[in-house]
């Protein structure tokens, strides 16, 4: 609250306007009252009237107060950070020794000490928090080692030297423990993959071993291959080939050459069924894209119905349409949703006509609407009363509510009777 101001003696110039806590002179010299009862100069209000000037100050004090307010209450909800509040007390420590600003010093005192004790508290949390994510993390390092050394065995070539590389990536976004520990779990973690690695070459450099079994697997394989090539049975006899050519990838790889050889002969065998299935398809396709063009030509009568002027013209001449709809036949699985939803389309547009139609014609519907749009008027009637009494009274807040109360109602009952008029038409 600000206060008319009194005129000092001595040298000092008539204060023009104060508050409890500081006050401005003629001359823009803006002053605030410290906490021993002296007084000290914040700054020179040179921009208009002085009391302009005070006011500024003070505006800077509930600034600062609301900034320690405002880390308080982050700090106490867990958001904030302690070395930001920290800064913030020094500075409004700096602050209150040289005050920029007007107001009870001894309130931002007390936030200020408030503030240091609650920043140190949670600061520790921070460092215990810390100490105890880096525990989580060289017991993560552990579960780690752990895994890697149970993986040694896997005979999972590809799956488990993935897993290696991810334990490695895992590792490095760890946060670091003590060095020692770490070091000595990384050791056992090497010493794991270099054992795994030292079996995986060992199995490859024996794969020359297994190589008689893959040839009369393989061998088989073509040879069931060869046997299905002139099947009319397109999808059995196409499921069997992507049988045989999963059993393929799954056996053991064979020389390169002898790879090569039974490869040709198997896809040989399959280029020949592949080739007449496309063939018999291609017949399909053309019927398919004859059928197409018949409902093309039926989708263009039923299509020109709409826009629907009269409901029991356009279901006539629907029906004929999707009875003819019925007997052409199918068309292909890529054309098929498109072309059927604009038959659907003209269908539901159709339909929703005749709803329409049912409800304007309901007498049940059409009495609701005239008893809606009564009740309305009354409303109506009543809220603009209220508002001429309010204005005649002079309660201009009141009527200003009122009007904007019957600019809604008046909208409302305008759709009302354009409702009702549908009904009635």
């Amino acid at each position: 609250m600000i206060d008319d101001g009194k005129k000092t003696t001595g040298t000092m110039t008539t204060a023009t306007n104060s508050t409890d806590f500081g006050r401005v002179e003629n001359d823009g010299t803006v002053l605030v009252k410290m906490p021993d009862g002296s007084e000290k100069q914040v700054g020179q209000w040179a921009a208009g009237d002085p009391n302009d000037g005070l006011s500024f100050y003070i505006r800077k004090f509930h600034e600062i107060e609301n900034e320690i307010s405002l880390t308080l209450q982050r700090l106490r909800e867990g958001k904030g950070n302690a070395d930001t509040a920290f800064k913030l007390i020094d500075r409004v420590k700096t602050n209150l020794e040289n005050p920029t600003f007007v107001g009870d010093l001894s309130i931002l005192v007390c936030k200020i000490e408030e503030l240091q004790v609650i920043a140190a508290v949670k600061k520790a949390e921070f460092s215990a928090a810390k100490a105890i994510a880096k525990e989580k993390a060289m017991e993560k390092r552990k579960h780690l080692v752990e895994e890697a050394e149970k993986l040694v065995s896997s005979k999972q070539w590809k799956v488990t030297t993935q897993r290696f590389k991810e334990i490695v990536e895992e590792w490095k976004k760890l946060p670091h423990g003590a060095k020692s520990e770490e070091q000595a779990l990384w050791k056992r973690f090497s010493s794991a993959r270099s054992a795994f690695d030292k079996t995986r070459r060992q199995y490859f450099s024996n794969l020359e071993s297994t190589r008689k079994e893959a040839n009369k697997i393989k061998s088989e394989i073509v040879s069931q291959a060869k046997a299905i090539a002139e099947s009319k049975d397109w999808n059995e006899t196409a499921n069997k080939f992507r049988n045989l050519m999963t059993k393929w990838k799954s056996a053991p790889i064979l020389e390169r050459k002898e790879e090569q050889k039974l490869w040709k002969e198997f896809k040989l065998a399959q280029d020949i069924f592949f080739a007449a299935r496309t063939a018999a398809f291609s017949v399909l396709d053309a019927e398919h894209a004859k059928n197409l063009e018949t409902k093309k030509l039926l989708l263009e009568k039923a299509e020109k119905i709409l826009p629907i002027t009269d409901v029991k013209s356009a279901r006539n001449a629907l029906k004929p349409i999707q009875a003819e709809w019925s007997k052409v036949g199918h068309v292909s699985r890529k054309d098929k949703e498109k072309i059927e939803s604009r038959l659907k389309a003209v269908e539901e547009a159709v339909r929703n006509a005749e709803k329409n139609e049912n409800n304007r014609t309901d007498p049940a519907k059409s009495a609701r609407a005239q008893s809606t749009m009564e009740l309305l008027e009354v409303k109506l009637s009543k809220t603009e009363k209220e508002r001429d009494e309010a204005l005649t009274k002079g309660d201009a807040k009141k009527a200003e509510t009122l009007a904007l109360t019957i600019e809604s109602q008046k909208m409302l009952l305008d759709a009302t009777k354009n409702a009702l008029a549908e009904f009635t038409r």
